[in-house]
């Protein structure tokens, strides 16, 4: 994709906000699913949460003006990926806009510790 970041960016959110969270899926799985499955295993999550729970969860960070957004790549990625977090959880959603991951992790610990993040801004700051 050469779109820009801030460009991918707002085709996220709109697409987010219009259709959903759009989560991997095959024949076989639906990958949201079981993401939800393993957030609930690791007491991340309630037991009663639905995909819709957790679907909103992401669909309020991503939305959430003062939340951070970052860049992540390295050239050894097939893409680059948008990074949310409201410094409790963490938004992970390739620039094709399918979600990779959603998690509880204090950003400025995982960031620093991870090479190939590039702090973009707030979200209100970003898509000005």
């Amino acid at each position: 994709m050469d779109s820009s970041p801030i460009e991918i960016i707002r085709q996220i959110i709109k697409l987010y906000n219009e259709k959903g969270v759009k989560w991997k899926q095959s024949s076989e799985k639906h990958f949201g699913r079981a993401h939800l499955d393993k957030r609930k295993r690791r007491k991340d999550l309630p037991e009663n949460w639905s995909l819709e729970d957790y679907n909103k969860l992401i669909q309020n960070i991503i939305n959430g003006d003062s939340n951070d957004i970052h860049l992540y790549y390295l050239e050894t990625f097939s893409q680059r990926y948008i990074v949310f977090s409201d410094r409790v959880w963490i938004v992970i959603v390739g620039e094709n806009t399918v979600m990779e991951s959603c998690m509880p992790g204090n950003p400025s610990n995982y960031f620093s510790r991870n090479p190939g993040y590039f702090y973009l801004g707030k979200v209100k700051d970003v898509l000005k």
